[in-house]
Order: structure tokens, then C-alpha cells, then sequence
């Protein structure tokens, strides 16, 4: 049976060897899922903002999207909101630097601790992440939490879902949403003025898509690709 590690935050990204899952699922990579899922790409991952400006400028202006302390800056394209993506629209061949305040940053800490094969998810994508890791002996998730410091329940409910289906355990799936939909989290994610209406229904929609994120590193770049669960 697979041993799974449950890691949290900035912390406990720097410490993941192995393969690796990273989860953000309030917005971080539900963002992610729905910018590859209207043809995005390549999706590059950034940790500051100044950053993802940089590179937008050196990918020949590319879309910038994300968020600093929940709010889209002032001269991003787009917010850190599967919402908004949906909005945008046909995005195809659209390259998308994205920022956010704890997923992108635990992803690349992940990176370089040495996490291989890594991927990142939500509970859009819960059911492929699983199936792409079938096989492997051990795996690390890393639950990045609210800005990388601060447990969140949705992240750790997408661990959970995702451990169920890697190691055959029965998990009530209503209820575990039930109780992420309940909770401060997505009370502070429904309320709140820098966020789409949209956003907390994408978010939970378990399995909406059919492929897992991986991450890679290209020519100093790190990018998130799509792949089609076996």
C-alpha cells in the first residue's frame, strides 16, 4: 500500500522530496485547471509579483494572473479566479504567468527541494491527480494553506479525497464538500469583495476535468502542463 506524508504550507513545501502533490484548491490551482482547461499555456509559476511581471514582459506579454493578498493587482489581466477564466474565454495558445500568495510559492519550494514527479491540484482535478500517482510507493502532499502559513479546511479536504482514492478508502464525498462549503474558509472566500461570485461553486466542483497538472522545469522557467490520467 502506498505511504502518503501530509505536509502543510511553505514549510512543509521546502521539505518534500519524492513525488510530491501540492493542493490550492481556494484558488490557487482550480485557477490553474480552468486557465489549461480553455487552452492556456505555457503556465508559468511565479513567487512575487514583480516577477510575474518580469517574465509576462519576456514571454512577449503574456497574460497575467493571479493575486496579492486576495486582491488582483491593479495591472493584471486577471485575478486568481476560475471565474474570471471562464470570462476570458477561448484562451488558446495564450501563454499565463501566474502569481499567487501560497500555491505558487509552494509549488516552486517544492521544486527546489527536489519533489519529482510534482503536480498541483484542486478538487477539480482530485480524481486524475490519484490516478497519475498510482504505482508510486510513497507520496507527499503538501496542503499550502492561506498564504502558505495558515492551515486551510479545503486544502486538507482535497488531501483527503485524494488519499481515499489512492489507497481505496471509502470517502463520503457530499459530506466532505458539505463541510468545506460550511466552513470559515468558504464563508471568507463567498463574502469577500476581491472575489467572482462563481469562484467558490468552481472550486468545489469534485472531477470537473479529466487531467492532472504536473509541473515542470524549462529553460529556468517553472510550468505547469496538462496531462490525461491513464
Amino acid at each position: 500500500m502506498v505511504e502518503v506524508a501530509h505536509r502543510g504550507g511553505l514549510a512543509g513545501a521546502a521539505g518534500a522530496t519524492g513525488p510530491t502533490v501540492v493542493i490550492d484548491t481556494f484558488r490557487a490551482f482550480s485557477t490553474t485547471a480552468f486557465l489549461l482547461a480553455a487552452g492556456a499555456g505555457p503556465i508559468v509559476l511565479a513567487e512575487t509579483t514583480e516577477e510575474a511581471r518580469e517574465t509576462a514582459i519576456r514571454l512577449d506579454d503574456a497574460i497575467l494572473c493571479g493575486e496579492d493578498r486576495g486582491r488582483m493587482p491593479l495591472d493584471f489581466d486577471l485575478g486568481n479566479s476560475p471565474g474570471e477564466v471562464l470570462e476570458a474565454g477561448d484562451l488558446s495558445g495564450r501563454a499565463v504567468v501566474q502569481r499567487t500568495s501560497a500555491g505558487t510559492r509552494c509549488a516552486r519550494a517544492a521544486v527546489r527541494s527536489g519533489a519529482h514527479p510534482l503536480l498541483v491540484a484542486g478538487l477539480v482535478v482530485a480524481s486524475a491527480t490519484a490516478d497519475a500517482l498510482a504505482g508510486e510507493p510513497s507520496i507527499t502532499m503538501v496542503a499550502s494553506g492561506r498564504r502558505g502559513t495558515v492551515p486551510a479546511a479545503e486544502d486538507d479536504a482535497t488531501a483527503e479525497l485524494i488519499e481515499a482514492l489512492l489507497i481505496g478508502a471509502p470517502c463520503n464525498v457530499a459530506e466532505l464538500i458539505a463541510n468545506v462549503r460550511n466552513g470559515s474558509s468558504a464563508d471568507r472566500l463567498r463574502t469577500a469583495d476581491w472575489s467572482h461570485a462563481a469562484d467558490l461553486d468552481l472550486c468545489l466542483a469534485v472531477d470537473r476535468f479529466r487531467f492532472f497538472m504536473q509541473v515542470a522545469e524549462v529553460g529556468g522557467d517553472v510550468i505547469v502542463e496538462r496531462g490525461t490520467s491513464r
